[in-house]
């Protein structure tokens, strides 16, 4: 039997149960289904399970359950992952004289790649994005590129930042009288930095979907354009194709969004035809506000719905019969986003872009190999197809998790009643070989 054969034979035997519950049939998944014939991809499989087992408001119970707890345990997991990647054969050697002495100078651009630093930590936007309570790396650079030409500390991380305004470049360098080695200097570096903040993951993943901040700092399509192309060979990776390079439909593809994104009028196919769907900064700042620091998951995945309501609201495709559907593709869509700027957080965002530009200067006689992110990423593939894995595996196993936890429930009453159904059958064999119901008479 195939592969395709075996998951099809899962989806039957649900609908199996299902039925047997007394519940609606299942649909013909054959037909629903593409993630049967999908080897590389776990996830859309585990994806189609949940729904089939649970129904649609599983997945928008699992959109507030990965941004409550697996965003927060995702942070030591990427972590591991991350010092196993910057183990390198020079490890043991001591910090490069050249580099504690004169440190190693850093384009903004090239380390990052989204335009962050352009925002003030204090402006509308940049209160989304930055962690303006805990030192982390995000607001030490942009602190320096306030104080241009003075050195900023940043002790937790063991490295002073200086801005140059002439050359828009970073200098970044250990602090005086730091005495350690290359492999110890990585894992504090890594043990210290923030990964995930949660506020502007979740604005990533919103913004990606509407282009909200895109719109509102005023990028070209050209600037997002750049965005998305990270952001695509990074999909790319997690659905196995580890080429690097995007095809020329995807690049029309990307092309188009970048265009809608710096509008931020966005059209979708969530399978009931084209929509367009739209969301203010108003509301995008209301839903981060409402689900900051948040751990229940149903607030949350409430009101991430809200928000996607809000953002169809006067679309005139937007029906009884399909609103099901469509809040489907669009929690669909946020799980797959989801991924993605977990990726993106462990592989692109301007701390790691800084470490890969640190160790390609240990590794190349204080040569520094960091240039356009895009070119960049075939560099360091071995990096982030490690990275990837994790991540996916990560996931995988969260969204499996959930899956059992309603297979439970589904089984539950179908497993007491073929127990009651048994034991029945034995109290009548016994009754029959002891002849109670004729002692019984005869009392």
């Amino acid at each position: 039997m195939s592969l395709a054969d075996d998951k099809r034979s899962v989806f039957t035997t649900i609908g199996a149960y299902t039925s047997f519950n007394g519940q609606n049939k299942l649909p013909r998944v054959g037909e629903l289904y593409p993630s049967i014939n999908n080897k590389k991809d776990v996830v859309p499989y585990l994806l189609d399970l949940l729904k089939t087992v649970a129904g649609s408001e599983a997945l928008k119970k699992l959109m507030g359950d990965m941004i409550t707890k697996l965003v927060v345990n995702s942070e030591a997991t990427i972590k591991t992952a991350l010092k196993n990647q910057f183990t390198q054969f020079n490890s043991g050697d001591n910090l490069p004289t050249n580099f504690k002495t004169n440190g190693i100078d850093l384009p903004v651009k090239n380390i990052d790649i989204n335009g962050k630093f352009k925002l003030s930590p204090t402006s509308d936007s940049g209160q989304l994005l930055y962690n303006n309570i805990t030192p982390n790396f995000d607001k030490i650079a942009h602190d320096a590129i306030s104080s241009e030409g003075t050195s900023i500390s940043f002790a937790g991380m063991n490295m002073d930042i200086k801005y140059s305004e002439s050359s828009d470049s970073f200098n970044i360098k250990p602090p005086a009288g730091i005495n350690t080695s290359i492999g110890e200097y990585f894992n504090n570096y890594i043990d210290k930095a923030e990964i995930i903040n949660k506020n502007e993951f979740v604005t990533n993943i919103m913004d990606s979907i509407y282009g909200v901040l895109s719109k509102k700092n005023n990028k070209t399509p050209a600037q997002i354009l750049e965005e998305l192309k990270v952001e695509q060979l990074l999909e790319q990776v997690i659905n196995g194709d580890d080429s690097f390079v995007i095809l020329p439909k995807d690049f029309d593809s990307l092309l188009q969004r970048a265009d809608e994104l710096s509008n931020g009028i966005i059209n979708y196919d969530m399978g009931c035809g084209l929509m367009a769907a739209s969301l203010s900064f108003d509301s995008l700042n209301a839903l981060i506000n409402t689900i900051s620091g948040s751990t229940d998951s149903f607030l949350v995945s409430n009101a991430i719905d809200a928000t996607i309501d809000q953002s169809t609201t006067g679309n005139t495709q937007t029906t009884a019969e399909n609103k099901e559907t469509i809040k489907d593709g669009f929690f669909q869509r946020l799980i797959k986003i989801f991924t993605v700027q977990l990726l993106r957080a462990a592989t692109t965002a301007p701390q790691i872009r800084a470490l890969l530009a640190i160790m390609s200067f240990f590794q190349n006689n204080g040569t520094v190999l960091i240039g356009n992110a895009v070119d960049d990423m075939k560099k360091f593939k071995t990096l982030i197809k490690c990275m990837a894995n994790e991540i996916i595996k990560m996931i995988a196993e969260f969204i499996f998790n959930l899956v059992v936890s309603y297979l439970l429930v589904l089984l539950s009453p179908i497993i007491k009643k073929i127990l009651k159904e048994k034991i029945n059958q034995f109290v009548k064999i016994i009754k029959s070989l002891t002849s109670v119901n004729k002692v019984i008479g005869s009392g």
